[in-house]
């Protein structure tokens, strides 16, 4: 059974949270100086559309929340991640199973599975993973 924390956790509006992403992505990429500007254009289909005070301010708010520490590179606040992003995922993942399936989660995977989402090969790797897990 899966428990939580809600003081643990800080679960992001789907605004702030596609930001994060976007800035994880390019932390990985090893990108040193991550911006508004920088965002924009390394993201034009997924955030072109946004005015860069929208961005900036979206990007304030993840400060606030402790997901970014901002330094300022030159001209511009740069983002310095501090949340971990696996660690955010699993966190997200249990509020969801705690919160919409009340801690069913064989309610979940039998959902995944009748809508599509879940294959069959899902399955052998799933398997395969609890099984070696196990060992």
């Amino acid at each position: 059974m899966l428990h939580r924390n809600k003081k643990d956790f800080t679960k992001l509006p789907e605004s702030e949270l596609q930001i994060m992403q976007l800035i994880w992505d390019l932390d990985r990429q090893g990108v040193k100086d991550i911006h508004a500007g920088a965002l924009i254009a390394a993201y034009p289909e997924e955030i072109g559309h946004l005015a860069l005070t929208t961005v900036l301010t979206l990007i304030t708010r993840l400060q606030n929340k402790g997901f970014i520490r901002l330094e300022k590179h030159g001209r511009a606040n740069c983002a310095i991640v501090l949340a971990d992003e696996s660690e955010y995922k699993r966190k997200a993942a249990a509020d969801f199973v705690a919160t919409v399936y009340k801690n069913n989660t064989k309610g979940l995977i039998c959902a995944l599975y009748n809508d599509g989402i879940l294959s069959e090969e899902d399955i052998s790797e799933l398997r395969r993973e609890i099984e070696s897990d196990s060992k």
